[in-house]
Protein backbone atom coordinates (compact mmCIF):
# COMPACT_ATOMS: atom_id res chain seq x y z
CA UNK A 1 0.00 0.00 0.00
CA UNK A 2 1.10 3.62 -0.40
CA UNK A 3 3.97 4.74 2.14
CA UNK A 4 3.86 8.16 4.39
CA UNK A 5 6.75 10.25 3.34
CA UNK A 6 7.85 10.09 6.62
CA UNK A 7 7.69 6.27 6.82
CA UNK A 8 10.84 5.33 8.27
CA UNK A 9 10.21 6.84 10.87
CA UNK A 10 7.35 4.39 11.99
CA UNK A 11 7.88 1.14 12.74
CA UNK A 12 5.34 -1.98 13.34
CA UNK A 13 6.48 -2.40 16.71
CA UNK A 14 5.56 1.25 17.83
CA UNK A 15 1.60 0.30 16.02
CA UNK A 16 1.40 -2.40 18.41
CA UNK A 17 2.38 -0.11 21.35
CA UNK A 18 0.20 2.95 20.25
CA UNK A 19 -3.26 -0.20 19.91
CA UNK A 20 -1.82 -1.15 23.88
CA UNK A 21 -2.25 2.03 24.88
CA UNK A 22 -5.22 2.89 22.96
CA UNK A 23 -6.71 -0.32 24.92
CA UNK A 24 -5.63 0.41 28.49
CA UNK A 25 -7.06 4.03 28.07
CA UNK A 26 -10.46 2.58 26.80
CA UNK A 27 -10.64 -0.23 29.85
CA UNK A 28 -9.15 2.59 32.39
CA UNK A 29 -10.87 5.92 31.13
CA UNK A 30 -13.29 4.91 28.94
CA UNK A 31 -15.23 1.64 29.98
CA UNK A 32 -15.86 3.64 33.50
CA UNK A 33 -17.10 6.56 31.42
CA UNK A 34 -19.53 4.65 29.45
CA UNK A 35 -20.55 2.65 33.03
CA UNK A 36 -21.41 5.93 34.79
CA UNK A 37 -22.86 8.19 32.17
CA UNK A 38 -24.39 5.80 29.42
CA UNK A 39 -24.74 7.20 26.42
CA UNK A 40 -22.87 10.16 27.14
CA UNK A 41 -19.73 8.39 27.85
CA UNK A 42 -20.15 6.64 24.46
CA UNK A 43 -20.08 9.70 23.16
CA UNK A 44 -16.83 10.77 24.73
CA UNK A 45 -14.97 7.39 24.44
CA UNK A 46 -15.38 7.84 20.32
CA UNK A 47 -14.41 11.75 20.46
CA UNK A 48 -11.11 11.02 22.45
CA UNK A 49 -10.55 8.26 20.02
CA UNK A 50 -10.30 11.34 17.32
CA UNK A 51 -8.60 13.83 19.37
CA UNK A 52 -5.63 10.77 19.88
CA UNK A 53 -5.39 9.98 16.17
CA UNK A 54 -5.08 13.95 15.35
CA UNK A 55 -2.35 14.62 18.45
CA UNK A 56 -0.37 11.23 18.00
CA UNK A 57 0.04 12.39 13.89
CA UNK A 58 0.56 15.93 15.11
CA UNK A 59 3.11 14.94 17.52
CA UNK A 60 4.80 12.28 15.13
CA UNK A 61 4.58 15.03 12.59
CA UNK A 62 3.10 12.14 10.56
CA UNK A 63 1.22 14.20 7.78
CA UNK A 64 -2.47 14.26 8.65
CA UNK A 65 -3.48 14.33 4.41
CA UNK A 66 -1.39 11.11 4.11
CA UNK A 67 -2.83 9.53 7.66
CA UNK A 68 -5.96 10.36 6.88
CA UNK A 69 -6.00 10.07 2.54
CA UNK A 70 -9.30 11.31 1.42
CA UNK A 71 -10.35 11.92 -2.59
CA UNK A 72 -13.72 11.33 -4.58
CA UNK A 73 -14.01 7.91 -4.81
CA UNK A 74 -14.86 6.02 -8.21
CA UNK A 75 -18.56 4.54 -8.85
CA UNK A 76 -16.69 1.20 -9.46
CA UNK A 77 -14.62 1.52 -5.69
CA UNK A 78 -18.12 2.35 -3.58
CA UNK A 79 -20.04 -0.64 -5.27
CA UNK A 80 -17.24 -2.97 -4.62
CA UNK A 81 -16.90 -1.43 -1.18
CA UNK A 82 -19.97 -1.72 -0.23
CA UNK A 83 -20.88 -5.13 -1.49
CA UNK A 84 -17.58 -6.49 0.37
CA UNK A 85 -18.88 -5.35 3.61
CA UNK A 86 -22.22 -6.66 2.54
CA UNK A 87 -19.95 -10.17 2.45
CA UNK A 88 -18.31 -9.57 5.19
CA UNK A 89 -21.16 -8.61 7.75
CA UNK A 90 -23.20 -11.76 6.74
CA UNK A 91 -20.57 -13.92 7.75
CA UNK A 92 -20.42 -11.92 10.76
CA UNK A 93 -23.22 -12.31 11.71
CA UNK A 94 -23.27 -16.17 11.66
CA UNK A 95 -20.21 -15.94 13.79
CA UNK A 96 -22.32 -14.70 16.15
CA UNK A 97 -24.95 -16.89 16.16
CA UNK A 98 -22.56 -19.75 16.17
CA UNK A 99 -21.06 -18.63 19.51
CA UNK A 100 -24.46 -17.45 20.72
CA UNK A 101 -25.28 -21.27 20.17
CA UNK A 102 -22.20 -23.12 21.51
CA UNK A 103 -21.91 -20.24 24.53
CA UNK A 104 -25.65 -19.09 25.30
CA UNK A 105 -24.18 -17.35 28.40
CA UNK A 106 -22.45 -15.05 25.69
CA UNK A 107 -26.01 -13.76 24.70
CA UNK A 108 -26.37 -11.54 28.24
CA UNK A 109 -23.48 -9.23 26.60
CA UNK A 110 -26.15 -8.58 23.78
CA UNK A 111 -29.10 -8.20 25.77
CA UNK A 112 -27.24 -5.31 28.09
CA UNK A 113 -25.51 -3.63 24.98
CA UNK A 114 -29.13 -3.41 23.34
CA UNK A 115 -30.41 -1.72 27.11
CA UNK A 116 -27.83 0.35 26.75
CA UNK A 117 -27.32 1.69 22.71
CA UNK A 118 -31.20 1.62 21.91
CA UNK A 119 -33.17 1.73 25.46
CA UNK A 120 -33.71 5.85 25.73
CA UNK A 121 -32.13 7.17 22.34
CA UNK A 122 -34.23 8.47 19.34
CA UNK A 123 -33.49 7.25 15.38
CA UNK A 124 -31.72 10.50 14.83
CA UNK A 125 -29.89 10.48 17.94
CA UNK A 126 -29.04 7.09 17.44
CA UNK A 127 -27.79 7.02 14.00
CA UNK A 128 -25.55 10.04 15.18
CA UNK A 129 -23.96 7.91 18.45
CA UNK A 130 -24.05 4.31 17.16
CA UNK A 131 -23.45 4.61 13.33
CA UNK A 132 -21.60 8.07 12.78
CA UNK A 133 -19.46 8.68 15.11
CA UNK A 134 -17.72 5.15 15.00
CA UNK A 135 -17.64 5.38 11.17
CA UNK A 136 -15.20 8.82 11.61
CA UNK A 137 -13.98 8.70 15.17
CA UNK A 138 -12.53 4.79 14.96
CA UNK A 139 -11.19 4.81 11.63
CA UNK A 140 -9.46 7.78 12.69
CA UNK A 141 -7.37 5.62 14.96
CA UNK A 142 -7.78 2.44 13.21
CA UNK A 143 -7.32 2.49 9.88
CA UNK A 144 -5.54 6.16 10.64
CA UNK A 145 -3.10 6.81 13.57
CA UNK A 146 -2.53 3.08 14.17
CA UNK A 147 -2.16 1.25 10.31
CA UNK A 148 -0.05 4.57 9.74
CA UNK A 149 3.13 1.97 11.48
CA UNK A 150 2.14 -0.90 9.08
CA UNK A 151 2.09 0.70 5.52
CA UNK A 152 5.43 -0.41 5.33
CA UNK A 153 5.00 -3.98 5.22
CA UNK A 154 5.19 -5.68 2.05
CA UNK A 155 3.11 -8.58 2.36
CA UNK A 156 -0.81 -6.88 2.42
CA UNK A 157 -2.63 -10.22 4.15
CA UNK A 158 -0.39 -9.37 6.93
CA UNK A 159 -1.86 -5.84 7.62
CA UNK A 160 -4.84 -7.09 7.13
CA UNK A 161 -4.59 -9.61 9.74
CA UNK A 162 -2.77 -7.52 12.27
CA UNK A 163 -5.55 -5.19 11.79
CA UNK A 164 -8.55 -6.91 12.16
CA UNK A 165 -7.17 -8.90 14.96
CA UNK A 166 -6.61 -5.43 16.74
CA UNK A 167 -10.04 -3.83 15.57
CA UNK A 168 -11.54 -7.42 17.23
CA UNK A 169 -9.97 -7.06 20.35
CA UNK A 170 -10.68 -3.18 20.85
CA UNK A 171 -14.60 -4.23 21.08
CA UNK A 172 -13.58 -6.08 24.15
CA UNK A 173 -16.54 -8.79 23.40
CA UNK A 174 -16.08 -12.54 23.13
CA UNK A 175 -19.61 -12.79 21.18
CA UNK A 176 -18.69 -10.46 18.26
CA UNK A 177 -15.09 -10.88 18.02
CA UNK A 178 -14.87 -12.69 14.96
CA UNK A 179 -17.94 -10.30 13.49
CA UNK A 180 -15.89 -7.20 14.48
CA UNK A 181 -12.48 -8.69 13.50
CA UNK A 182 -13.93 -9.59 9.81
CA UNK A 183 -15.69 -5.61 9.88
CA UNK A 184 -11.97 -4.79 10.25
CA UNK A 185 -10.74 -7.16 7.83
CA UNK A 186 -12.75 -6.00 4.65
CA UNK A 187 -11.97 -1.70 6.24
CA UNK A 188 -8.37 -2.20 6.12
CA UNK A 189 -8.46 -4.22 2.83
CA UNK A 190 -9.80 -1.61 1.14
CA UNK A 191 -7.74 0.87 2.47
CA UNK A 192 -4.64 -0.71 1.60
CA UNK A 193 -6.09 -1.12 -2.05
CA UNK A 194 -8.05 2.19 -3.00
CA UNK A 195 -6.01 4.43 0.37
CA UNK A 196 -9.21 6.69 0.46
CA UNK A 197 -11.10 7.54 4.06
CA UNK A 198 -14.23 8.25 2.60
CA UNK A 199 -14.67 4.43 1.21
CA UNK A 200 -13.73 3.28 4.55
CA UNK A 201 -16.50 5.81 6.46
CA UNK A 202 -18.98 4.67 4.11
CA UNK A 203 -18.57 1.05 5.04
CA UNK A 204 -18.49 1.30 8.48
CA UNK A 205 -21.32 3.76 8.41
CA UNK A 206 -23.02 1.44 6.64
CA UNK A 207 -22.88 -1.65 8.60
CA UNK A 208 -23.45 0.32 11.80
CA UNK A 209 -26.47 2.47 10.39
CA UNK A 210 -28.20 -1.13 9.41
CA UNK A 211 -27.72 -2.48 12.23
CA UNK A 212 -29.50 0.14 14.00
CA UNK A 213 -32.22 0.31 11.84
CA UNK A 214 -33.28 -3.35 12.22
CA UNK A 215 -33.05 -3.00 15.84
CA UNK A 216 -35.08 0.33 15.70
CA UNK A 217 -37.58 -1.10 13.59
CA UNK A 218 -37.69 -4.40 16.00
CA UNK A 219 -38.62 -2.68 19.28
CA UNK A 220 -40.87 -0.63 17.08
CA UNK A 221 -42.93 -3.87 16.54
CA UNK A 222 -42.72 -5.13 20.26
CA UNK A 223 -39.49 -6.80 19.89
CA UNK A 224 -37.70 -6.33 23.46
CA UNK A 225 -33.62 -6.93 23.03
CA UNK A 226 -33.70 -8.01 26.89
CA UNK A 227 -35.04 -11.25 25.62
CA UNK A 228 -32.39 -12.35 23.33
CA UNK A 229 -30.53 -13.66 26.71
CA UNK A 230 -33.32 -16.28 26.63
CA UNK A 231 -33.18 -17.22 23.30
CA UNK A 232 -32.10 -20.60 21.71
CA UNK A 233 -29.50 -19.65 19.26
CA UNK A 234 -29.98 -22.77 16.84
CA UNK A 235 -32.39 -21.47 15.07
CA UNK A 236 -31.45 -18.38 14.80
CA UNK A 237 -27.52 -19.79 13.75
CA UNK A 238 -29.50 -21.89 10.51
CA UNK A 239 -31.30 -18.40 9.69
CA UNK A 240 -28.32 -16.90 9.54
CA UNK A 241 -26.42 -19.72 7.40
CA UNK A 242 -29.40 -19.69 5.03
CA UNK A 243 -29.79 -15.73 4.95
CA UNK A 244 -26.33 -15.46 4.45
CA UNK A 245 -25.22 -18.08 1.98
CA UNK A 246 -24.37 -15.93 -0.72
CA UNK A 247 -21.65 -14.11 1.55
CA UNK A 248 -18.95 -15.45 -0.11
CA UNK A 249 -19.95 -14.62 -3.70
CA UNK A 250 -20.44 -11.29 -2.84
CA UNK A 251 -17.01 -10.99 -1.02
CA UNK A 252 -15.17 -12.04 -4.30
CA UNK A 253 -17.52 -9.84 -6.26
CA UNK A 254 -16.65 -6.65 -4.27
CA UNK A 255 -12.56 -8.03 -3.82
CA UNK A 256 -12.86 -8.55 -8.34
CA UNK A 257 -14.50 -4.59 -8.50
CA UNK A 258 -11.92 -3.32 -6.01
CA UNK A 259 -9.09 -4.65 -7.15
CA UNK A 260 -9.34 -5.81 -10.83
CA UNK A 261 -6.08 -6.97 -11.52
CA UNK A 262 -5.43 -9.46 -8.79
CA UNK A 263 -8.52 -11.17 -9.93
CA UNK A 264 -8.78 -15.20 -10.48
CA UNK A 265 -11.94 -16.42 -11.35
CA UNK A 266 -11.12 -19.84 -9.65
CA UNK A 267 -12.19 -17.51 -7.00
CA UNK A 268 -15.81 -17.82 -8.13
CA UNK A 269 -15.80 -21.94 -7.82
CA UNK A 270 -14.60 -21.70 -4.22
CA UNK A 271 -17.16 -18.66 -3.27
CA UNK A 272 -19.60 -21.30 -4.44
CA UNK A 273 -18.64 -24.26 -3.14
CA UNK A 274 -18.61 -22.30 0.33
CA UNK A 275 -22.24 -21.16 -0.12
CA UNK A 276 -23.93 -24.59 -1.20
CA UNK A 277 -21.88 -25.20 2.17
CA UNK A 278 -23.93 -22.85 4.17
CA UNK A 279 -27.06 -23.58 2.51
CA UNK A 280 -27.07 -26.85 3.23
CA UNK A 281 -25.97 -26.67 6.68
CA UNK A 282 -28.31 -24.11 7.65
CA UNK A 283 -31.36 -26.03 6.36
CA UNK A 284 -30.05 -28.97 8.67
CA UNK A 285 -29.55 -26.73 11.61
CA UNK A 286 -32.81 -25.26 10.87
CA UNK A 287 -34.64 -28.80 10.58
CA UNK A 288 -32.78 -30.29 13.70
CA UNK A 289 -33.90 -26.93 15.77
CA UNK A 290 -37.38 -26.89 14.22
CA UNK A 291 -37.70 -30.57 15.41
CA UNK A 292 -36.27 -30.04 18.61
CA UNK A 293 -37.86 -27.01 19.94
CA UNK A 294 -40.79 -26.99 18.17
CA UNK A 295 -44.07 -26.28 20.13
CA UNK A 296 -46.47 -26.16 17.24
CA UNK A 297 -46.01 -26.09 14.07
CA UNK A 298 -49.09 -25.90 11.31
CA UNK A 299 -50.70 -24.34 8.51
CA UNK A 300 -53.99 -23.29 8.03
CA UNK A 301 -55.95 -22.58 4.65
CA UNK A 302 -59.65 -21.70 4.71
CA UNK A 303 -62.45 -19.78 3.06
CA UNK A 304 -63.47 -16.50 4.87
CA UNK A 305 -66.57 -15.48 5.32
CA UNK A 306 -68.90 -13.16 7.11
CA UNK A 307 -69.52 -16.50 9.61
CA UNK A 308 -65.36 -17.08 9.92
CA UNK A 309 -64.88 -13.23 10.68
CA UNK A 310 -63.18 -15.12 14.03
CA UNK A 311 -61.85 -18.39 14.53
CA UNK A 312 -60.02 -19.80 17.46
CA UNK A 313 -58.31 -21.98 14.60
CA UNK A 314 -55.21 -23.64 17.16
CA UNK A 315 -54.26 -24.13 20.43
CA UNK A 316 -51.33 -25.72 22.42
CA UNK A 317 -50.45 -26.64 25.73
CA UNK A 318 -47.01 -25.21 27.79
CA UNK A 319 -45.82 -27.18 30.36
CA UNK A 320 -43.56 -24.97 32.03
CA UNK A 321 -42.65 -21.63 31.94
CA UNK A 322 -39.79 -21.46 28.68
CA UNK A 323 -38.97 -18.68 26.27
CA UNK A 324 -40.43 -19.25 22.50
CA UNK A 325 -40.04 -17.91 19.26
CA UNK A 326 -43.19 -17.37 17.31
CA UNK A 327 -43.33 -17.18 13.51
CA UNK A 328 -46.19 -16.31 11.22
CA UNK A 329 -46.37 -16.65 7.67
CA UNK A 330 -49.17 -15.64 5.25
CA UNK A 331 -49.78 -16.47 1.92
CA UNK A 332 -52.32 -15.87 -0.85
CA UNK A 333 -54.61 -13.39 0.92
CA UNK A 334 -54.47 -9.54 0.37
CA UNK A 335 -56.75 -8.54 3.10
CA UNK A 336 -55.85 -7.52 6.49
CA UNK A 337 -55.30 -10.29 8.97
CA UNK A 338 -54.48 -9.96 12.83
CA UNK A 339 -53.36 -13.13 15.39
CA UNK A 340 -54.33 -13.20 18.64
CA UNK A 341 -52.63 -16.02 21.47
CA UNK A 342 -54.22 -15.71 24.70
CA UNK A 343 -54.21 -17.95 27.62
CA UNK A 344 -56.57 -19.80 29.32
CA UNK A 345 -55.44 -17.17 32.46
CA UNK A 346 -56.21 -14.60 30.73
CA UNK A 347 -53.11 -13.36 29.52
CA UNK A 348 -52.53 -12.04 25.91
CA UNK A 349 -49.22 -13.50 24.25
CA UNK A 350 -49.67 -11.35 20.75
CA UNK A 351 -52.00 -9.31 19.34
CA UNK A 352 -50.86 -8.07 15.97
CA UNK A 353 -51.58 -7.11 12.32
CA UNK A 354 -49.74 -9.43 10.07
CA UNK A 355 -47.79 -6.55 7.51
CA UNK A 356 -48.66 -6.78 4.30
CA UNK A 357 -46.50 -7.91 1.42
CA UNK A 358 -46.06 -10.96 -1.18
CA UNK A 359 -45.08 -13.70 1.74
CA UNK A 360 -46.45 -11.68 4.92
CA UNK A 361 -44.21 -12.64 7.82
CA UNK A 362 -44.43 -12.16 11.44
CA UNK A 363 -41.84 -13.09 14.08
CA UNK A 364 -41.86 -12.46 17.81
CA UNK A 365 -39.47 -13.22 20.89
CA UNK A 366 -42.00 -13.92 23.84
CA UNK A 367 -41.66 -15.73 27.08
CA UNK A 368 -44.75 -18.26 27.75
CA UNK A 369 -45.87 -19.23 31.13
CA UNK A 370 -47.31 -22.53 31.71
CA UNK A 371 -50.47 -22.44 30.34
CA UNK A 372 -52.65 -23.91 27.64
CA UNK A 373 -53.18 -21.21 25.04
CA UNK A 374 -55.74 -20.33 22.28
CA UNK A 375 -54.75 -18.88 18.58
CA UNK A 376 -57.13 -16.74 17.18
CA UNK A 377 -57.06 -15.66 13.21
CA UNK A 378 -58.95 -12.57 13.01
CA UNK A 379 -59.43 -11.24 9.24
CA UNK A 380 -60.79 -7.65 8.10
CA UNK A 381 -64.05 -7.01 6.28
CA UNK A 382 -61.64 -6.62 3.14
CA UNK A 383 -60.48 -10.37 3.24
CA UNK A 384 -63.81 -12.21 2.85
CA UNK A 385 -63.91 -14.61 -0.11
CA UNK A 386 -60.12 -15.00 0.37
CA UNK A 387 -58.46 -18.19 0.75
CA UNK A 388 -55.56 -17.71 2.86
CA UNK A 389 -52.47 -20.12 4.12
CA UNK A 390 -51.50 -19.34 7.33
CA UNK A 391 -48.42 -21.54 8.75
CA UNK A 392 -47.60 -21.21 12.33
CA UNK A 393 -44.28 -22.25 14.08
CA UNK A 394 -43.90 -22.27 17.96
CA UNK A 395 -40.26 -23.54 18.92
Amino acid sequence: MEKLTNQEKLRPWQGFVLFAAVMVFFIFACAPMQLAWGIPGLIATELSFLVIAIVYGLVRKIPLKEMFPIRMPKFRDIAGSLILVLGGSMIGITSVGLIGTLFPQTMNEAAEMSDMLYGTMSLPVMILVVALMPAVCEEAIHRGAILAHFRSIKKEWVIVLIMAIFFGINHVSFLRFFNTALLGACLTYVLVKKNNFILNMLMHFSVNCCATLITYMGSQAGANPSNAANVDMLPALGLYLILGFLAPVFIVIGTMLIDPKSHKKIRFLFAGILSVIMLVSGIAVTSYAGSKNAVLNSTISYEVTADSMENSMLDFEIEEDRSATIAVVLVNAEGDYTIRIDGDSGSNIINAEIPSGAIRTLSYNVDLKADHYTITIVPGDNAIGEQPQIQIMIQ
